[in-house]
């Protein structure tokens, strides 16, 4: 018996599941929740290196970085978080806002032992976004914020009378407003029950916020790259004013995006995310 070489195929193959194990650790999705005041949020983890936050648009869930999450978690460790009343996470009795979706990100931040971290927000994510980056300088490293406005009179008129007047008739349409978001709400609520009320509390939080100043905006100290698509509801002049405010910024503008590039234009916004990132 070949004694020496048993043993060589024997620590070849240790180290075949070895690396097999942590490839397995690496690309594992981990599900969790947060108490957080009187708020259970839900998020995942996936992959490893420095934090990446994910932050959603309004009524949506976490699930709308399906198509990023794989990418980017491959360099950095995903944390793809369900904000406060929507999504899998829990309904509070505080209306919802930015600035309370904010202090979740900072506390869930503190939970983890992030010291410093970077977020990529999509509309209502992105808001959350910049206004923990104001808030919270030291915390923030980098920041990327999609289809993101800084105060809510970038609406057109015609838009912000609609949402301001809106009164959910039970539409359910999936390519139509609001029942684009049922998918989302679906995922942490059994039936359509309380849809109407958050739908409401939402479009509250929209048409009276964010009211960000030129010189609120330059207390952001993180590297910033502001993504828009060319057809998108507010328009480039706003998106324009928002990086010319910001200290370091970079500005990408999607050829034929929408306020959907995330879901339409993955490839797209994935290559530029991460070169940015990667920076």
């Amino acid at each position: 018996m070949n004694t020496p070489l048993i043993n060589s195929a024997l620590k070849r193959l240790l180290l075949v599941l070895l690396l097999l194990q942590a490839l397995a650790a690496c690309t594992a999705t981990s599900t969790h929740t947060f108490l957080v005041d009187d708020v259970t949020l839900d998020y995942v983890i996936k992959g490893s290196g420095p934090p990446l936050y994910l932050l959603h648009g309004g009524m949506e869930s976490r699930d709308s970085f399906e198509k990023q999450i794989p990418e980017l978690s491959k360099s950095f460790t995903v944390v793809a978080l369900d904000s406060r009343e929507q999504g899998r996470s829990s309904r509070a009795d505080a209306q919802i806002s930015y600035e309370l979706m904010s202090k979740d990100v900072v506390a869930l931040a503190q939970h983890l032992g992030h010291e410093h971290i970077s977020i990529m927000g999509s509309s209502d994510g992105g808001v959350t976004a910049l206004t923990t980056a104001i808030n919270e300088p030291g915390l923030v490293d980098k920041l990327i914020l999609l289809g993101a406005n800084y105060h809510f009179d970038s609406y057109p008129e015609e838009t912000y009378k609609f949402i301001a007047n809106y009164e959910w008739d039970g539409n359910i349409d999936p390519i139509g407003y609001p029942g684009i978001f049922i998918k989302h709400y679906m995922t942490g609520n059994d039936d359509l029950t309380g849809f109407k009320d958050l739908l409401k509390e939402m479009s509250l939080m929209w048409t009276t916020s964010p009211t960000f100043s030129i010189t609120d905006l330059g207390r952001v100290k993180a590297k910033t790259l502001v993504i828009n698509g060319d057809h998108e509801d507010m328009s480039l002049e706003h998106i324009v004013s928002l990086y010319e405010a910001l200290a370091e910024a970079q500005l990408f503008i999607v050829p034929d995006g929408t306020h959907y590039s995330l879901e339409e234009k993955p490839d797209l916004i994935n290559s530029a995310v991460l070169k940015f990132l990667n920076e």
